[in-house]
């Protein structure tokens, strides 16, 4: 065992030990099945959707990489009016981390587990009051795949119950990423810039309110039918005259970089492909580059989120490390009727599909590539 990994295990362990030691003393966080129970008769919005059959795939260039058939199911999405008064709630805040504190030590877990809100401080010297807030997001992480299918997906559905007016009446609160792409999504949503408040912020202020909106996120770590219907439908821009037309390969920077990316362009280029640069963009500019798509090639990443914004029959190819490829945009493209295919680096031999290989960048087989090419576009 590496020195490395001893203290990566060392850490996981005293962080474990510190989570332990703060629930016994402070707060208690609820199992989501609990939370679920204690919100129950307190819907604004209640939706079932259908499951979601993914037929199982086989990479383009063979070897042993797939995605295996699999039946992504779904808990209903919901939006949950939580205010004093009810259900022997005595009060409520928002802890910094974003999730909501009931009686001063129940968190609600509606998001991947609730011990972020142990991360506090216990000591509060000032406190702030607002009469109604919206509580989206419960954790101090985040990237673009993240907070759009998790954060702006649910304050699409608390729209969707409460009508956009609900913007000028609550405060958001939740721990800011202080993004582009976040303050783009905010303003698209019409949410003014005084009625956001970054949690993340108040280690000595308790954010106190007598009325929170919430809503949960799904347990399979993939956005409902609904769910991506409303993104759809509060994002896309007006569809332009005719089928998408345009061949975009997206680059990548930093982490999770081709390789070999002179001679995949080039190949490219040679077939039609605009090269589109990694580099900063407004939400409306990528809904705008993806909806005009007809194929799309990239590596695996998170700019992939912005399938969400294609029409039906687009084609994707996406390039991975068989060390690490997940299935999300393979989810998404079976959910959003996108042809989807996917291109395997395999020069070290079969590894672990795991997410500690997430930043090996990648060298695309041309040949393969060149193949995959002729299918795609016959």
């Amino acid at each position: 065992m590496t020195l490395k990994r001893i203290a990566s295990d060392t850490k996981v362990l005293l962080k474990n030990a510190a989570l332990t030691v703060s629930k016994q003393l402070w707060r208690a966080p609820l199992s989501q099945p609990a939370s679920f129970a204690l919100l129950q008769g307190q819907a604004l919005y209640e939706e079932q959707h259908p499951s979601v059959q993914l037929s199982g795939i086989r990479a383009a260039n063979g070897g042993s990489a797939q995605h295996t058939p699999e039946v992504r199911s779904f808990a209903p999405d919901y939006v949950w009016q939580v205010c004093t008064g009810q259900h022997n709630i005595r009060s409520l805040a928002v802890c910094r981390t974003g999730g909501l504190l009931i009686n001063g030590r129940t968190l609600l877990d509606l998001d991947f587990t609730a011990t972020a809100g142990l991360l506090d401080s216990p000591f509060k010297r000032r406190h702030v009051h607002y009469p109604l807030v919206v509580a989206p997001w419960p954790h101090l992480w985040g990237g673009f795949y993240d907070y759009t299918t998790f954060v702006v997906a649910k304050l699409c559905r608390i729209e969707r119950a409460l009508g956009p007016g609900i913007w000028q009446q609550a405060k958001v609160c939740y721990p800011l990423l202080h993004t582009q792409f976040e303050k783009d999504f905010l303003a698209l949503l019409g949410i003014p810039a005084a009625n956001i408040i970054d949690t993340a912020t108040l280690w000595g202020t308790e954010l106190r309110t007598d009325c929170a909106l919430v809503a949960n996120s799904q347990p399979t770590w993939s956005s409902s039918l609904g769910d991506l219907a409303l993104l759809r439908a509060r994002f896309r821009q007006p569809k332009p005259a005719g089928p998408p037309w345009r061949r975009l390969y997206i680059s990548r920077g930093g982490r999770r970089r081709v390789l070999n990316e002179e001679p995949v362009r080039a190949l490219l280029q040679a077939y039609g492909f605009e090269i589109i640069e990694d580099e900063p963009r407004s939400v409306s500019a990528q809904i705008e580059l993806f909806q005009e798509a007809a194929v799309i090639v990239t590596p695996h990443g998170a700019g992939l989120t912005n399938l969400l914004w294609c029409e039906p029959g687009t084609k994707v190819l996406e390039f991975c490390y068989d060390g690490y490829r997940p299935n999300y945009f393979y989810y998404l493209c079976t959910a959003l009727n996108l042809r989807y295919q996917f291109l395997v680096d395999y020069r070290v031999g079969p590894t672990n599909n795991h997410w500690t290989n997430v930043s090996h960048d990648i060298m695309v087989p041309l040949a393969d590539l060149e193949h995959q090419l002729n299918l795609l576009l016959s």
